[in-house]
């Protein structure tokens, strides 16, 4: 791929990342009842943007990973979690190369404090999520969700990391800090009722 090529591409990436995640003046967080499970959802209206470079790929070539929070009511029961949304603007099928692993592990710091999240599932319909939660602009992989809790929430709300790490296949991948999306994730953790009780904390 030309340099030409590389620069228009990551131009529409920049493009495709502000027109995703632009609420136009929507409610910061959807609420609704999953028609496929029934469950009462919430979700942020813009997710957080994650990316890692993949030179071994092409140059200025980036995989990105959406970082929203995600709130699952059954009958009052309260579960939250982080879903992190996989995708790339390079078509892997075209080019004949194997698709990437998804995430089994998430790490990252918050408050000072190392978090570790084991993976809740790669399919969310088997937790309650029936219906996508958050669509990227291109390139889907899969997703992977993984429970945290209040504390957390307001944690990484308060000062969103500048990068976190998953574990891919027994691999660790870095991915730096791409896109905020802080009030979204302001509004989510305000509207957590402060009797609920806390998942217990990964370390």
């Amino acid at each position: 791929m030309s340099r030409v090529s590389h620069l228009a591409l990551a131009a529409l990436v920049t493009l495709l990342l502000g027109a995703c995640t632009t609420t136009a003046g929507g409610p910061a967080v959807q609420e609704y009842l999953d028609p496929q499970t029934a469950m009462t959802i919430r979700v942020v209206s813009e997710p957080f943007v994650y990316a890692r470079d993949v030179p071994e790929l092409a140059a200025n070539v980036r995989d990105y990973l959406y970082v929203g929070a995600v709130e699952l009511n059954n009958m009052g029961v309260r579960k939250h979690y982080w879903a992190l949304i996989a995708w790339s603007t390079i078509d892997r099928k075209r080019t004949g190369l194997a698709l990437p692993g998804l995430p089994e592990r998430l790490e990252m710091s918050l408050a000072g404090k190392p978090r570790e999240y084991p993976l809740a599932t790669h399919e969310p319909r088997s937790i309650g999520a029936g219906t996508p939660v958050l669509e990227p602009p291109a390139g889907y992989l899969g997703e992977s969700w993984f429970l945290t809790g209040p504390a957390d929430l307001r944690a990484f709300a308060d000062a969103p990391p500048a990068s976190i790490e998953v574990m891919v296949d027994g691999v660790r991948q870095s991915y730096a800090l791409w896109k905020r999306a802080d009030a979204p994730l302001a509004s989510f953790v305000e509207d957590i009722p402060t009797t609920l009780t806390s998942v217990p904390q990964h370390h």
